[in-house]
């Protein structure tokens, strides 16, 4: 029997972002999140709450993959002699191998908190297939605006819902599974039996979840009503049987754990 699937797969949305914080200002006014004349989706930064949280991850991580004396080590003497390379010169098995990182500014920067927690860095990836969800010309704009610039289009979101309304130029819950669905192939076909963290977004996790657990749209919206995923919550699947993945926790978050 042929071996599929990492041993471990890690899914860690992002830690709180500037956007997450306008978002929730908005929410407690009672008012619509609007993005107008704010950067670029994929150029939203962490906050430093959000840079902490993904600290603690890290630190997390290094409990449950650690280094041994020796190998620590010889990471120092490696840091003396290369001192402009950051990456570890090898990663051993009981380590955390691999990061798959979203290519937004918001990953990136928790894929660096988290590599400061572990103290080393595993291989890093960055692959575009698991970034947020496109709006389309929903981007950057509050539902009220929304429906007076695009009074059919609005109609038209409150007909099909949340899941599989489309905007023009973006995407709906089923292309993001798509896509997704696509980078579980290269999953199995490059981190076979491999320990991977994928950092990524909130509706990217829920894709995740809902392919590997085999959702339909009724499950994936009462998870997205009733336990959304939360900045930096930390998702796990073990593999079973070496032929399938089996969930561990969803949505851990890792308490603070060191100096900032």
């Amino acid at each position: 029997m042929s071996e599929k699937w990492p041993h471990t797969l890690l899914l860690l949305r992002h830690g709180q972002s500037e956007a997450n914080v306008r978002k929730e200002a908005a929410k407690q006014a009672g008012l619509e999140p609007s993005w107008t004349e704010a950067l670029r989706d994929m150029d939203t930064p962490l906050t430093p709450l959000g840079r902490q949280q993904a600290f603690s991850v890290g630190c997390e991580l290094a409990r449950r993959y650690p280094t041994s004396d020796v190998y620590r080590a010889e990471l120092s003497l490696f840091r003396k002699l290369n001192p402009l390379q950051k990456a570890a010169p090898y990663i051993r098995e009981n380590m955390l191998q691999y990061i798959v990182t979203s290519p937004y500014v918001r990953t990136r920067q928790t894929t660096e908190e988290v590599c400061r927690g572990l103290g080393y860095e595993p291989n890093i990836v960055v692959e575009e297939r698991i970034r947020e969800i496109d709006f389309g010309i929903m981007d950057g704009i509050d539902r009220e605006t929304f429906r007076k610039l695009y009074p059919t289009e609005a109609t038209r979101r409150e007909k099909d819902g949340k899941y599989w309304y489309r905007p023009p130029g973006g995407e709906n819950r089923p292309d993001v599974r798509l896509r997704v669905h696509s980078f579980l192939d290269t999953l199995n076909r490059d981190y076979v039996s491999k320990s991977v963290l994928v950092i990524n977004h909130s509706v990217v996790v829920l894709a995740f979840r809902s392919l590997l657990e085999r959702w339909g749209e009724e499950q994936y919206m009462q998870v997205d009503r009733e336990d959304d995923v939360k900045n930096c919550g930390l998702t796990v699947y073990k593999r079973e049987d070496r032929r399938r993945l089996k969930l561990q926790e969803y949505n851990t978050i890792c308490l603070p754990m060191g100096d900032y």
